[in-house]
């Protein structure tokens, strides 16, 4: 189970992006505010933002909505550095911190990572939310674009349509 959920990682990272509208987002189960410059388009189940629209060479946020996953709470720093770097062929991965934290009412884990691709270092922020399904909110920032602050301000202002 431990890989499937970290394949399900996998698939944030190698999922590309396009372009569409820009304000507040609003999927079957959640919604937040989209941070600036990002517009939104949704491709194979994955909803995805680039800034200005712009997928090619960029930051990205992607979320993705799998069935409910318990064992996001139990990986270690060294787990999740292991499954991301095996299953993205990234040159390297490496886990600085998880941080337990609250997303919509539900646990979460905040997960930071840098990433080496492009010959480049790069920020790797994702959400890990427990909710009615697990959800997986990413930021690759790329460049030190400065796209962490917004996007853990978007967080800030997801809500799902249950009750936690």
């Amino acid at each position: 189970m431990r890989k499937a959920f970290a394949l399900l990682l996998c698939l944030l990272l190698l999922i590309g992006c396009a372009s569409a509208e820009q304000g507040r987002y609003q999927g079957r189960s959640y919604s937040f505010s989209v941070p600036e410059p990002f517009e939104h388009v949704e491709q194979a189940g994955i909803v995805c933002f680039a800034p200005y629209g712009d997928p090619l060479r960029s930051s990205s946020i992607t979320i993705y909505t799998t069935e409910l996953n318990w064992y996001f709470d139990t990986f270690t720093q060294s787990e999740y550095s292991e499954a991301l770097s095996s299953l993205t062929g990234y040159e390297s991965i490496t886990v600085l911190e998880i941080t337990d934290c609250s997303v919509g009412g539900y646990a979460a884990k905040r997960v930071a990572c840098s990433v080496r691709i492009d010959q480049g270092e790069h920020e790797l922020i994702l959400y890990v939310v427990n909710a009615d399904k697990t959800y997986v909110f990413t930021l690759l920032n790329r460049d030190g674009d400065g796209y962490v602050e917004p996007f853990d301000g978007m967080i800030k202002t997801v809500s799902f349509t249950g009750e936690p």
